[in-house]
Order: C-alpha cells, then sequence, then structure tokens
C-alpha cells in the first residue's frame, strides 16, 4: 500500500512540487489529507495535522517533512526535480491560469541559484526576446513546443500524478 499512497515518498514529492508551483491549492491538498485520513486506519500525524492546515506555506512544509522524502544529493536527482517543477508549471500555462510570460519568469525564478543542468538564463532571455519583439504570436508557439519537447518525460509524470491526486481528493 507504498505506491501513490501517502507512504510513498515519491508521490508525496510530486504533491509537493505541485503545492509548490501553485497547481494544488490548499482547499485541494486538505480534501486529498481528509480523503486519505478517512480511509486509513492509523493515518500519520503529518496527515493528519494537513487536514486542518491553515496556510500554503505550512501545508508545503508538512508534505516535505513526510519521512522518508528524500534529500536530492545528486545533479540527476535535481535534475528531475526541476523538471517536475518546470512541467507543473507548463501545465499551469496549458490550463490557461497562468500566460506564457508568467511561465517564463517563473520558471527562470525557480532555477536561478539552482545547480542542476537547466539554467534560469535559458527562461530570462526567452522572456527578453518575446518583450523586445512584442510577443509575437508564432514565436511565443515555437518556445512552447521547444520547452514542451524538452520537458516530455516530466510532462507525463506530472500529468498522470495530478490525475491520481485528483481523484484521490474526491475519495475515489
Amino acid at each position: 500500500m507504498r505506491d501513490g499512497t501517502p507512504f510513498d515518498p515519491v508521490a508525496v514529492a510530486r504533491i509537493a512540487v505541485m503545492v509548490r508551483t501553485g497547481r494544488i491549492g490548499l482547499q485541494r491538498l486538505i480534501a486529498w489529507a481528509d480523503a486519505w485520513v478517512m480511509k486509513l486506519d492509523a493515518p500519520p500525524l503529518w496527515l493528519l495535522e494537513l487536514c486542518t492546515v491553515p496556510g500554503i506555506d505550512r501545508a508545503h512544509g508538512l508534505l516535505l517533512d513526510m519521512p522518508g522524502i528524500a534529500q536530492l544529493a545528486t545533479v540527476e536527482e535535481r535534475d528531475v526535480e526541476d523538471a517536475d517543477h518546470l512541467a507543473s508549471l507548463f501545465l499551469r500555462h496549458r490550463d490557461g491560469s497562468i500566460s506564457w510570460g508568467d511561465f517564463l519568469l517563473r520558471a527562470g525564478e525557480y532555477l536561478d541559484g539552482k545547480s542542476g543542468h537547466r539554467q534560469c538564463e535559458e527562461f530570462y532571455m526567452q522572456l527578453n526576446l518575446l518583450e523586445r519583439m512584442g510577443f509575437p504570436e508564432d514565436l511565443v508557439q515555437a518556445q512552447r513546443e521547444d520547452i514542451e519537447r524538452s520537458l516530455v518525460d516530466a510532462l507525463e509524470r506530472m500529468e498522470a500524478s495530478h490525475r491520481r491526486f485528483e481523484a484521490e481528493a474526491r475519495g475515489d
């Protein structure tokens, strides 16, 4: 009963990424925690706390404090987390909750100071180019397609994680 449950550190880490990017809000997170508490005979304390957490920052902290969440030690592990974060932001753009410019800015801000292979300049330079050219739709589309191709695996992971999360939050 570990895979995809609140006892699965990989699933919880992906939920934390979706919370950090705003893909999952506090109400949905509490609904998810409530649904799991109702299913479990002995829910863990962090999950019980999540049911009544007053703010998204504290909720995010509870997810990251879940026992078993791995500390990212290698560049490859950080690259996967970075890709998941970027994919979650991309999905927010795809569903219309943030603009393309917001995606590029947030991606750059997130990567600024990270020590993975992707650099913040990749996104800042694309945003600067768009701003200089007046946001032409053909350039936006080309950038979007290029980034989508580079995130294909992470997009699949995060879409699947989000679908599973939403089903669990509904109590399915």
